[in-house]
């Protein structure tokens, strides 16, 4: 990806493993500091939201991995690009919000 960028990611705890942070000092990749307990202000997360949701719509379950796969690249490629087209730019009142909550809760 080249130099110039910061990585954000949430607090999983593989993300804050020894082993990942070590690899990624390795890798010089600038991380975003975020408080362990932060809310999540990734958009990313809202479009697996909305994967989820039309995966299981109406309760629907699967028998077999290669059906739930099945599924989820349909459901992938049925999402509208007006919803990507307002979750990037949505990024800066994120921010803004969670500034505003002082790393509580947004509405986000």
């Amino acid at each position: 990806m080249g130099s110039g960028f910061t990585l954000q990611q949430d607090n999983a705890p593989i993300h804050v493993s020894k082993f990942t942070k070590q690899w990624f000092s390795e890798k010089e990749i600038d991380l975003l500091e975020r408080p362990s307990i932060s809310p999540d202000i990734n958009p990313i997360e809202n479009l697996w939201g909305i994967l989820v949701r039309r995966v299981y719509a109406h309760g629907r379950q699967f028998v077999n991995v290669n059906d739930l796969k099945k599924a989820i690249l349909a459901a992938w490629d049925e999402i509208e690009l007006e919803i990507l087209q307002k979750l990037v730019p949505s990024m800066p009142k994120r921010l803004i919000s969670m500034i505003g909550a002082r790393g509580g809760h947004t509405i986000y």
